[in-house]
């Protein structure tokens, strides 16, 4: 005859064990879906941050460039560079500039994109200076700090003069 006081012991200890098992489960599966929300948040933090800064420096640059003076300084704004962020969360800017327009009025201009056609007198899309900007926004995963591979967010502007 069985016991049935030691089979009720070994089934509670059977019941408990498995218990565990189903709670341990569990409890990975949230925490793996936490860290994958936690992941998914930071890289969309860290890219809409790089969006806005894409946005600030070109309008940065924009406001530079109405008001640099090529002719007295006998030289175009070609480029600007810039950084944001604390040591951990360092974005790097490079801004690219380019002209557009008659060469006349663009003096000493070594990234300058002339018409094929040559205006004596300009008037009207002649006579404007158009600008062609590239920035590029440049930072490392914050998951990965140790890691040498950057992102890059790139937009290209063109803005008359």
């Amino acid at each position: 005859m069985i016991n049935s006081r030691k089979f009720k012991r070994a089934f509670s200890m059977v019941t408990a064990i498995f218990v565990i098992f189903i709670m341990s489960s569990l409890t990975v599966l949230i925490m793996n879906v936490t860290g994958k929300s936690v992941k998914s948040t930071t890289t969309q933090y860290q890219k809409e941050q790089a969006i806005l800064l894409a946005r600030s420096y070109t309008e940065l640059t924009i406001l530079y460039l109405i008001h640099h003076n090529r002719v007295s300084n006998n030289n175009c704004l070609e480029q600007i560079n810039g950084v944001f962020g604390e040591p951990n969360n360092l974005y790097n800017i490079r801004v690219d500039i380019k002209y557009i327009g008659n060469s006349q009025l663009l003096p000493n201009c070594s990234k300058n994109i002339t018409p094929t056609w040559s205006v004596t007198n300009p008037t009207g899309f002649d006579s404007a200076i158009s600008l062609v900007i590239d920035t590029y926004i440049s930072y490392k995963d914050f998951d990965d700090l140790t890691s040498d591979r950057n992102i890059t967010l790139y937009r290209r502007t063109v803005q008359k003069l």
